[in-house]
């Protein structure tokens, strides 16, 4: 029941931190409104990107890189979906976006 609720609580805290992320880098260099939108997006590609910690798979694991990806193609997909955004815009913002948390990681560490 633990693994359930540290697995919750990352998908909300993560899904948070980078929808919030986006949306702000985005809003700033091509205007999205959709701060709704990229919320939802982040928590459904965290959800996803996060299954393989179930099994106790490390961040640097091949199956966790690939399900990384997959979240990436996913949020990038409910993005386009919205309308706002083109998709070099959304893959645009989602680099920016992993970047800027990449960064942000490293400067904490």
């Amino acid at each position: 029941m633990d693994m359930l609720w540290d697995y919750l609580q990352a998908v909300f805290m993560e899904g948070l931190i980078i929808g919030a992320v986006f949306w702000s880098l985005v809003y700033v260099v091509v205007g999205s409104s959709s701060f709704v939108a990229a919320l939802r997006s982040a928590f459904i590609a965290e959800a996803i990107g996060n299954l393989p910690y179930f099994w106790g798979i490390t961040s640097t694991e091949p199956p966790n890189l690939l399900m990384g990806l997959v979240g990436a193609i996913i949020f990038v997909r409910l993005i386009v979906r919205v309308g706002e955004l083109t998709m070099t815009q959304t893959i645009y913002g989602t680099t920016m976006t992993y970047f800027f948390l990449v960064a942000l990681t490293a400067c904490a560490a």
